[in-house]
């Protein structure tokens, strides 16, 4: 795979090789590689040790700094399957994949949602000049800051039908309770660990009553916080 053609530089730390564009220099992600350290290093071991013999879901993707760490923990046969809506920011991803001959990534150029539409995602905030990076989140406005329109799927659709799915990892700044609601046959048919971004107490309550509605059979409850994660595991 050719580089990409805008300023990057290329991270590393104890998993792997990572694509950073220049433009993200100064947040935080991009920090801590270009230190050598890992973010989320907790809830990423975590991911890693459960993976049991299915696939993950985990995504938004960024530059793909999970990417190495999850499939190597991964079971023969098991696959990753994620998404980055971000042009830049998934070929980023794209070429991490490639610095690293990763060979069980499935990256889709896509955000996801409660169903298929084309919808707003921010780049940057109103008058700010540095981009949000990581942060970037689908808006209802495009009139706030740049936005551009990005094509959106659901995981129901993203992850073919007859893979097995241990993880359910999502971290979309804000547009989790869409994203979930568009896996409700992953989530009946196989009952994976959830991990979502939480922060507190009323989006936890909200993420449990999502997963009561979306797959009452299973009884999700949530166990512990990892980092900003919140980990939801069905007990029936």
């Amino acid at each position: 795979m050719e580089r990409p053609d805008f300023e990057h530089f290329i991270a590393a730390n104890e998993y792997g090789f990572y694509c950073v564009p220049e433009s993200f220099r100064g947040r935080k992600v991009p920090r801590l590689l270009r230190k050598g350290d890992v973010y989320e290093p907790t809830t990423l071991r975590f991911l890693a040790r459960h993976l049991g013999d299915g696939d993950i879901v985990t995504g938004g993707a960024f530059v793909g700094d999970f990417f190495p760490a999850l499939e190597r923990g991964l079971a023969e046969g098991a696959q990753i399957h994620s998404f980055e809506p971000a042009p830049e920011t998934h070929a980023a991803a794209s070429y991490t994949i490639a610095l690293n001959q990763l060979e069980r990534v499935n990256l889709h150029s896509v955000a996801v949602g409660a169903e298929e539409a084309t919808l707003h995602l921010q780049l940057a905030r109103p008058g700010a000049d540095e981009p949000l990076a990581a942060g970037a989140r689908i808006v209802s406005d495009p009139g706030k800051g740049q936005t551009i329109e990005v094509p959106v799927t659901t995981l129901d659709k993203l992850v073919p039908e007859g893979r097995k799915v241990s993880i359910l990892h999502l971290d979309v700044e804000g547009h989790e309770v869409p994203a979930l609601s568009g896996a409700q046959r992953i989530l009946t048919e196989h009952k994976p660990i959830v991990v979502l971004e939480t922060g507190n107490r009323k989006r936890r309550i909200q993420y449990l009553d999502l997963l009561g509605l979306l797959a009452p059979q299973h009884k999700y409850v949530h166990t512990s916080q990892i980092e900003e994660n919140g980990i939801f595991i069905p007990t029936a």
